[in-house]
């Protein structure tokens, strides 16, 4: 690709983003005015924000989302249409070369059929149709994908189009693992008897691996009311945290979501060799509720109300998030520091898309 075609696709890229980037900014840097006067009582813009922060946001997150689906999409046409350009082929053909797509193993249909097969049709055979189908959809996703962050990488194209951000407050209550000066810092607001907060546990383990020191987890909690150990199970884990074996008891209670208890907690607090003592006085004292309670306010105060829930470097992700969609925001937050982008390694693909399917039903 030649020099002054990089210069000239670029400059339309950048010019296109920052007319994307027209939005009006978030109101947080904006000085409060008054929006209305009932007598000597006035009502200002500050005022709306704290009542009807949670639902801007979400209309925020829903314009910049559609902004950058179209962005997206004229980037790759402009480097598809380049490339095919450079190789002296038409659209169509180039395309078709680079996104093609291998059969699906046989070990790869026995896999998902095994996994998933009282999910799918009755006979074998409508069942096994099922599953190509389901493999070949996902693996020219997987290739779409990969070619266009192949082709965005090569190019070197800047993007100038910022998300909208909520600043999660991290205190002392909050355990998190990794350096607190990670470039990422992911925030979990979490409800230890979620199911799918318990599923989305193995993908978080993933990113772990994958990002290592460039990445700092907080944990904060979300119990829900419809969970009647959800509230207890908080303040349990903070209070084990005391001593030192939070992540301990956490594994604990996502593991055992369905039976905890507090004769129960106690008795795994025995095993990890925690002072119950001082565990029943945290627990009668209450020492942890008004932390849950903060928790509960702050994701509430981003229009999180649902599980799981997270915001990486403020950039909010709601539901049990498939691998790639932490991945996709991970990566472009390294990348607008300058940072170096390992390569994925990503879960089964199955069983993450089940998940997202699911929490979408919920």
């Amino acid at each position: 690709m030649s020099r002054m075609t990089m210069v000239l696709m670029t400059t339309a890229v950048v010019a296109f983003a920052m007319t994307a980037c027209a939005a009006p900014p978030a109101p947080e840097t904006a000085a409060s005015t008054v929006v209305a006067r009932v007598g000597d009582i006035e009502i200002t813009s500050d005022d709306l924000e704290a009542e009807a922060g949670p639902a801007l946001m979400k209309l925020r997150q829903q314009m910049y989302d559609a902004k950058v689906q179209v962005l997206e999409g004229k980037i790759f046409e402009l480097l598809v249409d380049e490339a095919a350009k450079e190789a002296g082929v038409p659209k169509e053909q180039w395309l078709a070369e680079n996104l093609a797509v291998a059969e699906p193993s046989e070990g790869e249909i026995a896999q998902v059929m095994a996994q998933y097969r009282s999910r799918l049709a009755k006979e074998d055979d409508a069942a096994r149709k099922q599953v190509v189908d389901y493999l070949k959809q996902q693996g020219a996703q997987s290739a779409r994908v990969d070619l266009q962050r192949r082709l965005t990488d090569a190019a070197g194209v800047e993007v100038f189009l910022n998300p909208p951000r909520v600043e999660p407050v991290i205190g002392d209550h909050s355990p998190s693992r990794g350096p607190v000066d990670a470039p990422i810092v992911l925030v979990e607001y979490t409800d230890f008897q979620c199911p799918f907060c318990g599923r989305v546990q193995p993908t978080l383990e993933s990113l772990r691996e994958r990002y290592g020191d460039s990445i700092r987890m907080v944990f904060k909690h979300l119990p829900l009311a419809m969970h009647q150990q959800a509230q207890f199970a908080a303040e349990a884990s903070l209070c084990a945290g005391d001593q030192d074996g939070f992540w301990p008891m956490h594994d604990w209670l996502f593991t055992n979501h369905t039976t905890i208890s507090r004769e129960t907690v106690l008795a795994q607090a025995t095993e990890q060799g925690l002072d119950i003592d001082a565990l029943n006085v945290c627990l009668d004292e209450g020492t942890h509720t008004a932390d849950v309670a903060a928790d509960l306010k702050e994701a509430g105060s981003f229009g999180i109300t649902g599980t799981p829930g997270f915001t990486v470097n403020g950039r909010i992700l709601t539901g049990a998030q498939p691998f790639e969609n932490f991945v996709k925001v991970i990566d472009d937050e390294l990348r607008r520091a300058g940072l170096p982008v390992p390569e994925p390694k990503a879960p089964e693909a199955a069983e993450e898309t089940t998940e997202a399917e699911a929490v979408a039903k919920e």
